[in-house]
Order: C-alpha cells, then structure tokens, then sequence
C-alpha cells in the first residue's frame, strides 16, 4: 500500500489544526491564563506592559480632522493590499521555479 505524501501532509494538519483549535475553545471556555489584576480588555496582551494605556488612548491625546472609522477602513485595506502583494509574489516565485528558475 502506497501511500500519498500530500494526502498524509493535509490529513495530519487538519488533525493538528483540530487538536489546536479543541484546545483553544477549552481554554477560552475555562477563562485560563486571565488574571484580574491585569483586566485590560481584548487587548490585555498587546498593552498589559504598557502603564496607564487607558489613559493615552482615551481620544483626548491625539485627535484627528478624519473620523476614527476611516483609520480602521486603511488599515484593513493596506492589510489585503499586502496580502495580495504576498500571493501576487509567491505565485511569481512558484513560476519561476517551474520554469528551471535560480532556485533549481
């Protein structure tokens, strides 16, 4: 019996991104790993060492003439404007190398 590198490639990630993901909902659903003396939000590990963030990102420091829905619209747009860079790239590469490219 022969059996198919990539199909056992896909089948054990699909096992493996299951066993993360079962993983990850237990956690979540237990709440482990929170503490209440660091109860910063969704953002707890992003700002929990920077000291008084709720006080620099209150609106009051930095304001803008451009509504703060339109800074969420850029961001999101140069994310899949960089995602598409990416693709657009490794397709390039995935070209090149089955044409006898620099990689062979």
């Amino acid at each position: 019996m022969k059996i198919n590198s990539h199909k056992a490639l896909k089948v054990t990630s699909l096992l493996v991104g299951g066993v993360i993901l079962v993983f990850a909902l237990y956690i979540m659903a237990n709440q482990l790993g929170l503490s209440d003396e660091l109860d910063f939000g969704a953002g707890a590990y992003f700002y929990a060492d920077i000291p008084n963030y709720h006080e620099i990102d209150n609106g009051h420091l930095y304001t803008s003439k451009v509504p703060r829905w339109v800074h969420f619209v850029l961001f999101f747009v140069w994310g899949a404007f960089v995602y598409w860079l990416w693709t657009w790239i490794d397709k390039k590469g995935n070209q090149d190398n089955k044409k006898g490219g620099k990689d062979q």
